[in-house]
């Protein structure tokens, strides 16, 4: 006999303060700041997480467009050390097997999109579809290979250009251009 399907729901900010769980419910909450957070009583949840980045997205293109410049610019989305702190999270949660919950603030597009991968990644059973999941999160957290290629071309540190002769012969080179 297989074990059942692991289960997630993904509720808005209002309904998750409202959610009494069954004993052994983990929470995972994501809000736009540490200073927009959930109301949440811990003491009724195995566990709680916080996370913090805004319903916005981007794709190859905008991390092109913007390059070295793109995670100063977005630096409020979801970008790569949240991204592997929400996946750790939820992969950390599916190998036990679970009782998740994920909450946002409309209960749409964020949760739905962490929701998302547990189901496809690990195999929850979700209560609803996921019509309006933040595409951008799901492809963050599933590492997408085009999103993952853009993302480290537009972060690699590229060494400085020397000019050629050394530190007198740059200098030398700005002044006879005045």
């Amino acid at each position: 006999m297989t074990a059942p399907e692991p289960l997630c729901l993904f509720l808005s900010r209002a309904d998750a303060e409202r959610f009494r769980p069954a004993a052994g419910g983990h929470l995972v909450s994501i809000s736009d700041g540490p200073e927009d957070l959930a109301v949440i009583d811990e003491t009724e949840w195995e566990s709680v997480s916080y996370h913090h980045f805004i319903d916005a997205g981007f794709d190859e293109e905008t991390i092109a467009l913007y390059g070295t410049n793109f995670e100063r610019t977005f630096r409020d989305y979801l970008l790569m050390p949240k991204a592997d702190a929400l996946r750790d999270r939820l992969n950390a949660l599916a190998q036990q097997r679970a009782f998740v919950v994920i909450n946002c603030q409309a209960g749409r597009s964020r949760s739905a999109a962490a929701a998302a991968y547990l189901r496809d990644r690990h195999g929850y059973r979700l209560e609803k579809p996921t019509p309006d999941a933040n595409m951008c999160v799901v492809r963050m957290l599933s590492r997408d290979a085009s999103m993952m290629a853009a993302y480290r071309e537009a972060t690699r540190q590229t060494e400085p250009a020397q000019a050629p002769g050394g530190f007198l012969s740059a200098i030398k080179s700005m002044l006879s251009r005045l």
